[in-house]
């Protein structure tokens, strides 16, 4: 998608640079796509942000929500360390507690995260079988539930480079880190501490283990990321973004092999709600488990739909298109399913308003799903009912999400062992 840039008067009756919003989905504040100079969405950062004035000299000394971040460039060496508020005494807990931001404002979100100092140094991502100091009091932090506080030092002052990403949560300015101490000792959840100790016990295992004692799913995405999980000698740093979906992929596997033995539902099902610019409408299908999600990006008479889709048997390949909506949207499906104990198909409707949008992470699909299913939604006997229920929600015609839809496809023209006896 190319930046469309256009020309605005100013009040004075001068030219000035705007922008298509819908870029910056791409550009993420750091790619320059729409060819404004200063970026737009960094501006907006810095202006969100006490760092300047909260950090004075090149020591940090903060509580950490606690939250720590790994990149994926250079791999298989990269850029990873704590993520630290300049303020000591602080209540840092809600900059980390994305499940608990679905009724704040796009700028408190944005206050919350980029007022964290996103400190960095560069590991080989097989030091985490024997991490140096930097690393092993970063794993430490990782195991905490609580904020913990902590001191560094930095070799520069932070600045504002790439904030934001199509799945984590935003990051603050960033600074590399020289020096990191924990002050206080981690309060570590007893789940965690038998999942991470385990040096026998594979990563998918010790994130299953975790999810049954409902352990939060940020704190075992920073698990993954910082080594902390898998056989002792296969432990390794997971870029952020890779542990976010790989998460949600290993939950959603198990749960879908449950799903599979249990019985279908009877009715039609319509879970809708809406947060932060985003609409998610799930409609579940008296059928066995299949899957599909469909995004739209608004804007423009007709907005491109793109769709990804599993059957019954799930799928083996990344999907691609919808990416890591995908899987944040199919995870709370299937738990729905699990508590029902029963079996459906599912079709996701997802519209972003780029109006209201900025790039916050994958995570605010995931949790507008999970608000949506924990309503009673609506039930109906019939498809067309259920469909016109869906289309009241949504900005786009029903009718057009419908022609891309390779599960509405399946769905009514499949033939069923019931049809031949009527």
């Amino acid at each position: 998608m190319l930046a469309q840039t256009r020309l605005e008067k100013t009040p004075t009756g001068g030219k000035q640079m705007s922008y298509d919003e819908r870029v910056c989905s791409r550009c993420m504040g750091h790619r320059h796509l729409c060819g404004i100079s200063p970026c737009p969405l960094l501006m907006r950062a810095k202006a969100l942000s006490s760092i300047d004035s909260a950090v004075t000299g090149l020591d940090l000394t903060g509580s950490s929500p606690p939250s720590v971040f790994v990149g994926e460039q250079g791999y298989p060496k990269v850029l990873a360390g704590p993520l630290i508020p300049p303020v000591m005494g602080m209540d840092s807990a809600i900059m980390e507690r994305p499940d608990l931001w679905l009724d704040k404002t796009i700028d408190e979100i944005l206050s919350f995260r980029f007022n964290l100092v996103r400190t960095k140094k560069l590991i080989p991502v097989n030091a985490a079988v024997d991490p140096p100091r930097i690393l092993s009091e970063t794993q430490t932090l990782a195991l905490s539930e609580t904020p913990t506080s902590s001191e560094a030092t930095l070799l520069k002052r932070p600045s504002f480079t790439s904030v934001f990403s199509d799945r984590t949560l935003p990051t603050g300015p960033s600074a590399p880190l020289q020096l990191f101490v924990l002050e206080d000792n981690p309060k570590v959840p007893r789940a965690v501490d038998k999942a991470t100790s385990d040096t026998d016990l594979k990563a998918v295992g010790g994130i299953m283990e975790m999810f049954e004692d409902g352990v939060r799913q940020q704190q075992m995405t920073r698990l993954l990321s910082v080594g902390l999980l898998g056989e002792q000698r296969s432990r390794r740093l997971v870029p952020t973004k890779w542990s976010i979906t790989a998460v949600d992929d290993i939950v959603g596997k198990a749960l879908h092999k449950r799903v599979h033995r249990l019985p279908w539902i009877n009715d039609y099902l319509v879970y809708v709600d809406h947060a932060l610019g985003n609409t998610v409408a799930l409609l579940f299908l008296p059928s066995g488990w299949q899957f599909e999600a469909m995004e739209s990006w608004l804007g423009g008479l007709n907005p491109p739909i793109i769709t990804d889709n599993e059957w019954s048997r799930g799928r083996k390949d990344y999907a691609r298109s919808v990416a890591g909506a995908y899987y944040a949207t199919r995870l709370p499906s299937l738990e729905h399913l699990t508590q029902m104990r029963r079996q459906a198909g599912v079709m996701v409707f997802m519209e972003i308003d780029p109006q209201k949008w900025v790039p916050l992470g994958v995570w605010r699909f995931r949790e507008i799903a999970r608000r949506a299913l924990q309503s009673h939604g609506k039930k109906f006997s019939s498809l067309d009912e259920a469909l016109e229920e869906v289309g009241r929600h949504l900005r786009n015609p029903i009718d057009r999400w419908l022609k891309v839809s390779k599960l509405y496809r399946e769905f009514t023209t499949q033939t069923l062992i019931t049809d031949f006896m009527e």
